[in-house]
């Protein structure tokens, strides 16, 4: 999965069915916990970095002779003696705000640094321990017109079964929450087993000033048309045996805000011997 998908992913998938809507704001800024044992230090000179943490896979990727942050992570070396660090980055603004930069060593904070242009920091690594080098305020928004379908259930029907198919480019199937999640014209697939009444719940996103409007047909024939609300609705529909198609009629995805962070170079130089940084 590309980058970009992951993060519409996450960005889609609800987090509970009476608040779907809020994963398509600003990306949580809590931080997993550090280690604050003070660890056993394995050093190279050139440091080695290595990824710490990433909270998606590409949130942080090796790029050139430095790392590309573009989701919550950290990077980690190990620093055998005192001195200097030099860090060459380059960040992209978003809301208002550039990406930053936490240094810790040995998980004490050692200095918090904006990036809004390209520029090279200076930093003074007072002592030989484990740095830690954090993107922690991430952001990322899609101002799209979304549908959340969930709590799906075939009602009076010889059989229970339902199969849902929400297929690439139209949005996302997530099934430990019962949860349909539409962005796009493609069509997603309702296939109850038998005769009976589909029930279910819908809820909209506005975007540019409306909310998505859902079609749903089946055998050629028009079921219903739903205007969607910020409201969570209840809707049932009559089906007989075979797929249901749905999908928005008047979808909309506008610009993406994305604030990234490009560290280009990472130099670190040891105190000369005998002398404190």
């Amino acid at each position: 999965m590309t980058p970009r998908n992951v993060r519409l992913a996450l960005l889609l998938f609800p987090l509970i069915p009476a608040a779907l809507l809020t994963v398509l704001a600003q990306r949580t800024k809590n931080v997993p916990s550090l280690d604050l044992v003070k660890p056993e230090l394995s050093c190279t000179q050139p440091p080695t970095y290595r990824v710490g943490y990433q909270r998606e896979d590409n949130g942080l990727t090796p790029q050139g002779s430095g790392f590309h942050f573009q989701g919550l992570s950290w990077l980690q070396t190990d620093l055998c003696s005192a001195g200097t660090l030099l860090v060459t980055a380059e960040g992209q603004v978003a809301a208002g705000a550039a990406p930053e930069l936490t240094f810790m060593l040995n998980s004490k904070p050692l200095a918090v640094e904006s990036f809004d242009r390209r520029k090279t920091l200076k930093l003074k690594i007072p002592e030989a321990g484990r740095l830690t080098i954090g993107y922690f305020n991430d952001y990322y928004f899609m101002n799209a017109r979304v549908a959340n379908l969930d709590g799906f259930s075939l009602a009076q029907s010889a059989c229970r079964q339902l199969d849902i198919h929400v297929p690439k480019g139209a949005g996302g199937w997530y099934p430990e929450a019962n949860t349909a999640v539409l962005v796009s014209e493609i069509p997603a697939t309702l296939v109850p087993c038998g005769r009976g009444r589909l029930k279910f719940y819908v809820m909209g996103r506005e975007a540019r000033g409306a909310f998505p409007v859902l079609l749903f047909e089946q055998n050629g024939q028009q079921l219903l048309e739903k205007q969607t609300s910020a409201q969570r609705e209840f809707v049932q529909l009559p089906v007989s045996r075979g797929p249901v198609t749905v999908k928005l009629t008047n979808p909309f995805v506008g610009p993406i805000v994305d604030r990234n962070l490009d560290v280009q170079k990472l130099l670190f130089i040891p105190a000369p011997p005998h002398t404190k940084s």
